[in-house]
């Protein structure tokens, strides 16, 4: 009785050993006319496609493929450089161009305070009330300060 199942698993385990050889065909590996590299069953010409071993864990091109991306990541080594450059340049000039920005508005706000004697503002109450003379003396000699520190190139 022991012996008919201990065969019955023999059998089955050889049968799903051999069965993927079996059923093995062949593939082919072929680039079109475009340059695209296609893998399959049947190609369009088989006198050109080259035969793909399957049955092997590794690719049959596999050296080739690994010197090609080694060789693209040396490329983009090189080249990742410059745009960095580049990025620092556009974040400067952004930068810039806010600065030049600020030191418009501030100019604009001195001069405003410098013509006008009553300047209304809103304060956290959402009161309005006017300044006075030394309110407007200190926010004038703030602008002058800042404009002082940071717009002497712009």
């Amino acid at each position: 009785m022991i012996k008919k199942p201990i065969f019955l698993l023999s059998a089955l385990c050889l049968a799903l050993l051999l069965s993927p050889a079996a059923y093995a065909g062949k593939y082919y590996k072929w680039v079109d006319s475009e340059g695209v590299t296609h893998y399959g069953e049947s190609p369009p010409d088989t006198e050109t496609a080259a035969v793909v071993n399957v049955k092997t864990g590794a690719s049959s091109d596999q050296k080739q493929a690994i010197e090609a991306l080694e060789a693209k990541r040396k490329a983009a080594e090189e080249t990742s450089n410059p745009p960095q450059a580049d990025e620092e340049s556009a974040i400067e000039k952004e930068n810039r161009k806010i600065m030049e920005n600020n030191c418009k508005i501030q100019r604009q706000n001195l001069s405003q305070l410098k013509a006008n004697r009553r300047v209304k503002v809103t304060d956290d109450n959402g009161q309005i009330r006017y300044l006075n003379d030394d309110e407007i003396q200190n926010r004038q000699s703030e602008i002058e300060k800042y404009i002082a520190e940071n717009c002497k190139g712009v």
